[in-house]
C-alpha cells in the first residue's frame, strides 16, 4: 500500500485523444508527476525527476499544471513559480514572483498569457508578516511578468476565458466565508490591454455558493449554484440565473482544491457531468434542446473529477487530488476503459471487502450515514460465535465526505480482522446544503455523536463487538477522534493524525484559507475565546482516559505541530497511555512511503496492544 498507492489527480482530455493527469508517488517521495497517455493507449511521464508539480496556494493547492499542445506549465513544488516543459527540452522557469504561488493557470493564447490563481506571501522573517493576498494574474509567455487582474476579495478560485477571449468568469468570496458557503460567480470585459472592466456579479451569495464557471462553444456561460439546497446547473442569462435542470442530485462539491471540475462541454449544445446523490456518483449526458439528463455510468460510486475534449471523457474514481482510478470513457459508444489503476494486485477479489452504505439513528433523533465494512480474508477465519472489534474512520474536512470506493486504507483493516465503519456525519457533503450545514455551531458535537451512534448501532445490532471499538481520523477528523474519547466512553482507543486539539490556538496560527473557519463550526454565547476553549480537547485532558496514538507532520502549516505537541504532554502528565510520532518533512496529509508505512504498523500494533489481540496478519 505504502509503495505503490499513487494518488491520482487533475485529469485533462486534449483535442487529439490524449488523456494528462498528475501523479503523486509516495514511492518517490511525494514527488507530483505529470502523466501523458497518448490515443494508442501507450503512457509515459511527461515531466522529468526530479521536478514535482505541486500547488501550495491554500495549502492545499489544486490544479498545478495546463497543456497546450505538446507543451505543457506546471507549478514547481520548491518554489511555487510556473514552469514551462516543451517537448524534447529540459523545463524551464516562466515567472521569478518571490512571494508568490500559483494554481489554476489557463492560456489567453490571442494575449500570448496564462491567467491563474495566484497568492502572495511576505517573507516569513518579517516579525509579524501581513496575511497572505489572494489574487487573479496574468503571466506574460514573453518573459514571465506577472500583471495583477483582480485583486481586493480575500479569495478568487475557477477563473475561465470566453471562446472569443473577450470576458473572463471567476468566482470569488470573503472572509469568514468557505467558497461552499458564498461564492460568488463574477463576469469581467477585457479591455484591448487584457484588464478586467465592468466586473459585475452574476451568481452567488450567503444563500447558495457558485461552483465552476464553464462556457459552452457558442460563449454562453453555465455554472453551477445551490437552489433549494442543492448545487443544480444554471445558465447565465439577462434577467438573471437560469436553471437548467431540477434534480435533488449535488452538481458541485466543496472547493477544497482548486480546479475541481466536474462538467463539461462535449459538443456544441452537451455536456457531460457527474452528480451525487446520497452521497453516490452519477455521470450522465446533458441534453440542452430540450434539458434533460440521460445516464451513462451509474456504478463508480464516487467521481471526484471529470475532464472532456469532444468525445473523449476523463473520470476519476475518488477525490480531486486523490483518486486512485482513471477512466477513459468514449461517448460515442460508451466503452469504457481504465487509464491508470493506482490499486495493485495485493488483494485478490476473494480478499476485498465491499462498502454497504448504512445508516443510522443519531443520538438526537436524526439519522446520520456511512459505510460499512466487514472483515474479510481468505486465508483466515473467526473463532465460532466471536464478533470482529470495530475501526471507525472520521473523514476531515469537516466539511468533506467519505466515498465507497476501492481504499487500500480501508482494506488493510479489514484484510486484519477489522470491521470499518466510514462515517459521513452531519456536516458532510453529497446529502444537500440542510445536511451539510446541520454542523453550523455543533463541531465537537454532532459529528462525534454520530460516530459514537454508528458503532454503537453496528455493536446494538451483533455486527461487531461493542467492547473492542476504536476511532481514527486525520485533520479535522482528529478532532473528532479526541472529542470522543474525551465525552463518551465507547471507544477502547484512538488514532489522531495531524488533528486539531485546541480551537483558539488553531485559529491564530493556521494559514488565511481556514482562520476563519471556525465561526460557523463553534457558535454559542458568551466570549468567544471561552467557548473555543470549551471545545478544545486540550482543555481537559483530565476526561480521556483512553490510550491515543499521534501522528504529525513537522512542517504541517493547516494544523501546525504544536497542536500534537501541547496535547501530547497534557495527556501524559495526566496518566494517558500515549504513542507520538513526528516526521520531519511531512506536511498537512503523508506523502512518503516511509512514511505511509510506519503509521499503518505503528497503528497497527497499538491496537492490537490495546485490545488484546495477537499480532500478526
Amino acid at each position: 500500500m505504502a509503495g505503490v498507492s499513487t494518488r491520482l489527480g487533475f485529469p485533462t482530455a486534449t483535442d487529439d485523444g490524449s488523456l494528462w493527469w498528475l501523479e503523486s508517488r509516495p514511492s518517490e517521495g511525494g514527488r507530483g508527476v505529470v502523466v501523458r497517455r497518448d490515443p494508442g493507449g501507450r503512457t509515459e511521464d511527461a515531466l522529468p525527476p526530479p521536478h514535482s508539480a505541486r500547488s501550495r496556494v491554500h495549502e492545499y493547492g489544486g490544479r498545478p499544471y495546463l497543456v497546450d499542445g505538446a507543451t505543457f506549465y506546471f507549478v514547481q513544488d520548491r518554489d511555487q513559480q510556473l514552469w514551462r516543459k516543451r517537448p524534447g527540452e529540459e523545463p524551464t522557469r516562466l515567472t521569478d514572483a518571490t512571494g508568490y504561488r500559483f494554481a489554476e493557470p489557463i492560456l489567453d493564447r490571442e494575449r500570448g498569457r496564462l491567467i491563474a490563481v495566484a497568492e502572495r506571501h511576505a517573507p516569513e522573517d518579517q516579525p509579524e508578516p501581513p496575511e497572505a493576498e489572494n489574487l487573479l494574474v496574468a503571466i506574460s509567455l514573453a518573459d514571465g511578468a506577472v500583471t495583477p487582474l483582480a485583486r481586493g476579495r480575500d479569495f478568487y478560485a475557477a477563473p475561465a476565458l470566453s471562446p472569443d477571449g473577450g470576458r473572463l468568469a471567476f468566482l470569488a468570496w470573503d472572509h469568514p466565508h468557505m467558497p461552499w458557503d458564498a461564492a460568488e460567480l463574477h463576469l469581467a470585459e477585457l479591455d484591448g490591454d487584457g484588464a478586467c472592466r465592468a466586473v459585475k456579479r452574476v451568481a452567488g451569495d450567503t444563500r447558495g455558493s457558485a461552483f465552476q464557471p464553464v462556457w459552452s462553444p457558442a460563449g454562453d456561460l453555465y455554472f453551477s449554484l445551490e437552489v433549494d439546497g442543492y448545487w443544480t446547473l444554471h445558465v447565465a442569462a439577462a434577467e438573471g440565473p437560469r436553471l437548467l435542470l431540477r434534480t435533488d442530485a449535488e452538481f458541485g462539491a466543496p472547493l477544497w482544491q482548486l480546479g475541481t471540475e466536474l462538467f463539461a462541454f462535449s459538443g456544441p449544445r452537451e455536456l457531460v457531468a457527474a452528480c451525487f446523490e446520497r452521497g453516490l456518483s452519477r455521470v450522465g449526458r446533458i441534453l440542452l434542446d430540450p434539458p434533460r439528463f440521460e445516464p451513462l455510468v451509474e456504478d463508480l460510486l464516487h467521481v471526484g473529477q471529470l475532464a472532456c475534449h469532444g468525445p473523449h471523457a476523463a473520470l476519476l474514481v475518488g477525490w480531486a487530488g486523490s483518486g486512485t482510478r482513471l477512466l477513459h470513457l468514449d461517448l460515442r459508444g460508451g466503452a469504457i476503459e481504465i487509464a491508470r489503476d493506482t490499486v495493485p494486485d495485493a488483494l485478490g477479489e476473494a480478499d476485498i471487502s465491499s462498502p454497504e452504505a448504512v445508516s443510522f439513528p443519531t443520538l438526537d433523533g436524526e439519522t446520520a450515514h456511512g459505510f460499512f465494512f466487514a472483515p474479510r480474508h481468505r486465508e483466515f477465519v473467526a473463532p465460532p460465535g466471536e464478533r470482529p472489534p470495530l475501526l471507525v474512520m472520521a473523514h476531515g474536512g469537516p466539511t468533506a465526505c467519505t466515498s465507497p470506493t476501492l481504499n487500500l486504507g480501508v482494506q488493510y483493516w479489514t484484510s486484519r480482522g477489522f470491521a470499518v465503519l466510514d462515517v459521513n456525519y452531519r456536516g458532510s457533503t453529497g446529502y444537500g446544503r440542510a445536511y451539510r450545514e446541520r454542523l453550523r455551531g455543533e463541531w465537537g458535537i454532532l459529528d462525534v455523536g454520530d460516530c459514537v451512534a454508528g458503532a454503537r448501532h453496528l455493536a446494538d445490532t451483533g455486527r461487531v463487538d461493542g467492547r473492542r471499538m476504536v476511532i481514527r481520523g486525520g485533520s479535522a477528523g482528529g478532532y473528532t477522534v479526541l472529542q470522543a474519547l474525551a465525552n463518551h466512553d465507547v471507544f477502547a482507543a484512538g488514532s489522531c493524525l495531524y488533528g486539531v486539539t485546541d480551537l483558539e490556538g488553531l485559529a491564530r496560527d493556521t494559514h488565511k484559507f481556514e482562520s476563519r473557519y471556525d465561526r460557523f463550526l463553534v457558535d454559542g454565547p458568551g466570549d468567544r475565546g471561552e467557548l473555543l476553549r470549551s471545545r478544545s480537547p486540550r482543555s481537559y485532558p483530565e476526561r480521556i482516559r483512553r490510550p491515543v496514538i499521534f501522528f504529525q507532520g513537522m512542517e504541517d502549516k493547516a494544523v501546525p505541530p504544536e497542536q500534537a505537541d501541547t496535547m501530547v504532554d497534557a495527556l501524559q502528565r495526566a496518566g494517558v497511555t500515549v504513542e507520538y510520532h513526528l516526521y520531519a518533512g511531512e506536511q498537512h496529509g503523508f506523502r512518503r512511503r516511509e512514511t505511509l508505512r510506519h503509521v499503518l504498523e505503528a497503528e497497527l500494533a497499538f491496537f492490537q496492544r490495546v485490545l488484546g489481540l495477537a499480532e500478526g496478519r
